[in-house]
């Protein structure tokens, strides 16, 4: 098993046949993507990379855990991540974007940078509401959102009061 410290693939060096390497993504590695939702974590990432001439099939397995936002409160939540992925590299003389089945890579390059698919592959595992078990948010932060929704139900029921719905109810309720 190899052990690398960063985040690429050398794929003009790797002897044809099966080979393993281990990753660790920690809270560093989250840190360098800004634009993420994912604040820290710890995953074990194992790839096992299978060289067959011009053609790379590699899959991933993941497991450990990442921290995000609780959408209620945005305090961090602790979330699992147990995923596998799959993908193929080839090489070609010229890269088509087009194929989401084997990703192209140009016969000139030697390295294959996996950062963002490690990255998309975790990300890809927060579920779509993300929110901690009843009674676990901040209660400062639901007290306060509670305060504001109360505000936003009384402002709303005051700009709905349209007098001429108010006659028409009245109508409705004479002929009941």
């Amino acid at each position: 098993m190899g052990q690398l410290h960063s985040y690429t693939l050398e794929l003009r060096a790797m002897p044809v046949g099966t080979q393993q390497f281990n990753y660790v993504v920690d809270d560093a590695f989250f840190q360098q993507r800004e634009e993420g939702e994912i604040r820290g974590g710890n995953v074990d990432v194992k790839l096992e990379v299978e060289h067959k001439g011009d053609f790379f099939d590699l899959t991933f397995w993941m497991e450990g855990k990442i921290i995000t936002a609780c959408d209620r409160c945005l305090d961090d939540l602790v979330l699992d991540v147990d995923t596998d992925y799959h993908m193929a590299l080839k090489y070609a003389a010229e890269t088509n974007a087009d194929n989401d089945e084997v990703i192209e890579v140009a016969e000139s390059e030697r390295y294959y940078d996996l950062t963002d698919i490690i990255y998309d592959t975790i990300a890809l595992t927060i579920p779509m509401k993300h929110v901690h078990a009843d009674g676990e948010c901040n209660e400062a932060m639901v007290a306060e959102l509670q305060k504001h929704s109360r505000q936003a139900e009384t402002e709303e029921v005051k700009e709905n009061n349209d007098p001429r719905w108010d006659a028409l109810r009245k109508l409705m309720d004479n002929n009941k």
